[in-house]
């Protein structure tokens, strides 16, 4: 695997994890619509009996985001331990910056103040220097 590859997985992380997101918000506006109505011989609901089945899916949905979130963590920990091995502190700032905190290198050259010519020149240099740690 490449570096940048390698990197790359703690934002394919974040799009699942937002996507999951998105799945559980979906499932408790679902879940919200479904309200019972009690009187004192009726009990309807517009839902029926699909409310535990929204439940469950939220509880799935949930328990799935919960392992993409550890596995980011673990991946952004191992990542972490790797730039502690690297010697060029631009170098560890703009992998950082592009890969963990999801900056455009166009803001972290603005943020270092260098050109984007020379900040596109140091993550090569940077995901060279990462490479040997992988």
């Amino acid at each position: 695997m490449t570096p940048k590859k390698y990197l790359e997985q703690v934002q394919v992380l974040e799009v699942k994890i937002n996507l999951k997101k998105d799945q559980i918000l979906e499932e408790r506006t679902k879940a919200e619509s479904c309200t019972a109505v009690l009187s004192e011989r009726v009990q309807t609901s517009p839902c029926g009996d699909s409310l535990p089945k929204i439940i469950n899916k939220i509880c799935e949905f949930e328990n799935d985001m919960d392992k993409l979130i550890d596995e980011q963590i673990d991946l952004k920990r191992e990542i972490i331990s790797k730039f502690d091995k690297m010697s060029n502190s631009d170098h560890i700032q703009i992998l950082e910056m592009k890969y963990l905190k999801g900056n455009n290198l166009v803001e972290i050259a603005a943020e270092m103040g260098y050109s984007y010519s020379q900040i596109k020149r140091k993550h090569g240099w940077a995901l060279e220097e990462f490479k040997q740690f992988i």
